[in-house]
């Protein structure tokens, strides 16, 4: 955020400077605009020192094999309950509306007498 601003205060301020704006309004954009830049400069630098710091902490401590393989079948069960079944759930069971017809048999091309009208699709049930 702050270089991001830094940059439009100062691209701001230079461009009425160059439009030889009159009161202290460029200067002062510009000021900001450098007071940003170093602010920006030094939590940049300040995230790239924690990071580093991390880094080296934990260099040589991988995670262990069970731990890794626990996190995969915790996140494989998840996905099971909280994406696919509800999923499932949701198109699979029959919607209260619907009433079950009987139907050809599944070797018959002829449509179900029930559909026949909707969508023309031979009945498979």
């Amino acid at each position: 955020m702050a270089g991001t601003s830094a940059a439009a205060l100062l691209l701001t301020g230079g461009l009425l400077h160059l439009a030889d704006a009159l009161g202290p309004l460029p200067g002062s954009l510009v000021a900001a605009g450098w007071t940003l830049a170093v602010v920006a400069a030094v939590t940049g630098l300040g995230t790239l020192a924690a990071l580093l710091h991390t880094a080296l902490r934990r260099r040589g401590v991988p995670p262990a094999a069970d731990q890794v393989e626990h996190a995969r079948l915790v996140w494989r069960q998840e996905l099971l309950d909280r994406g696919m079944l509800p999923h499932l759930r949701r198109h699979l069971l029959p919607h209260p509306d619907t009433a079950i017809t009987p139907c050809s048999p599944p070797d018959t091309l002829s449509p179900c007498p029930a559909r026949a009208r909707e969508d023309r699709t031979p009945c498979s049930d």
